[in-house]
């Protein structure tokens, strides 16, 4: 996935926006999202100021998509050459916050400026259909979610997933916003997190990152709120370039060995089970190891997210880690060597079989 962000910039000097940006090019992000809903006719200044930052975006190698409305287009005498104004603007893409008629959406996906036509992927996917049915080019169009100020109001995981598969099997670009926690302004005086998917709204931003991995469905994450503070950035970053997803556990006074299997690459083994995740490549590399029983964790049950490693008295399983899913009785040829950080238990709905992930130690 490409790294996007968003800006909201007509409050700060243009200096300061160009530096923002500057700063998203050294991590490489690609695309920059703006809304010019809220430019009026006679705000000439706050336009220049957006077609200003489109330009210097462009000339970093960022392509940029427009949030605009009819209104918008009417406002500014768009109507009758909408995509060579679009063009002449310096933009990539506009995202219809309204819709326009199908076969004016139509046509203009055959523009000869190669501009994207970006559609609302949080609503339904009837609009997509009617397109694809209309003859619109497909190359042409793109989906994106919308991001969600209000707590409680995000998407619903069922239809998150439900959407974005849409798009995905039609092989169109699809987008997703996900929420920084080192910023917190958005297009709205509501200060609650950006996020598309409700559940993701207060998590660690690489957490939200490694869930988004785990979909497959989506070609840009894009940071929804602006002034994303460096450190969390880095963060960011790092794990959108890692195929591995990270679970941070907490340890049950591992041993040495038991140490060292917890710290291996491990890989979700393809044969799902409903009770465990089993990474079974520590059972080669610790084949001459002694992993002695240990009792000394009184629970009789499991628990999800418990990290168990087989221990000797289960022969040719020893050295396996499991992850568990679902609880079941403690048995003595298996030891208890940790736990899942409760942040981090919703990668276990996500995570797919043949994903590569690696736990690391809670600071």
């Amino acid at each position: 996935m490409e790294l996007g962000f968003s800006m909201y910039p007509e409050q700060y000097p243009l200096q300061t926006s160009f530096e923002y940006i500057n700063m998203l090019a050294d991590y490489g992000a690609k695309r920059l999202f703006l809304s010019l809903l809220q430019i009026d006719t006679d705000s000439s200044d706050c336009f220049q100021i957006y077609k200003d930052i489109v330009q210097y975006a462009n000339s970093k190698g960022i392509r940029v998509v427009a949030d605009i409305s009819p209104r918008f287009i009417e406002a500014h005498r768009w109507r009758l050459n909408l995509m060579e104004m679009a063009h002449e603007f310096g933009l990539s893409g506009i995202r219809l916050d309204e819709s326009l008629d199908i076969s004016e959406i139509t046509k203009l996906t055959h523009n000869k400026y190669g501009i994207k036509i970006e559609l609302n992927a949080s609503t339904e996917d009837k609009l997509l259909k009617e397109l694809l049915s209309e003859g619109a080019n497909k190359e042409n169009l793109m989906g994106c979610h919308n991001f969600y100020p209000h707590r409680y109001t995000g998407l619903s995981r069922e239809h998150f997933l439900k959407m974005s598969q849409i798009y995905h099997e039609h092989q169109i670009e699809t987008s997703v916003f996900i929420s920084s926690n080192t910023a917190s302004e958005g297009p709205w005086p509501v200060s609650e997190g950006l996020p598309t998917l409700e559940e993701l709204r207060d998590l660690p931003i690489e957490l939200q990152v490694d869930i988004l991995k785990c979909t497959g469905l989506f070609d840009n994450v894009i940071v929804s709120n602006q002034w994303i503070q460096e450190t969390e950035l880095k963060s960011l970053v790092d794990r959108l370039a890692d195929e591995n997803i990270i679970f941070k556990y907490h340890p049950y006074e591992p041993s040495d060995i038991e140490t060292a299997i917890l710290e291996s690459q491990h890989r979700y083994r393809g044969d799902i089970s409903d009770y465990v995740i089993r990474s079974t490549e520590s059972r080669l590399a610790f084949v001459d190891a002694d992993i002695s029983p240990r009792n000394e964790n009184a629970i009789e049950h499991t628990a999800r997210g418990v990290l168990t490693i087989d221990n000797n008295h289960y022969l040719r399983y020893k050295g396996e880690l499991q992850i568990v899913l679902k609880p079941y009785p403690k048995s003595p040829k298996v030891n208890i060597v940790g736990k899942i950080d409760d942040n981090y238990l919703i990668l276990l709905d996500y995570i797919k079989p043949w994903q590569l992930f690696k736990l690391f130690l809670c600071s």
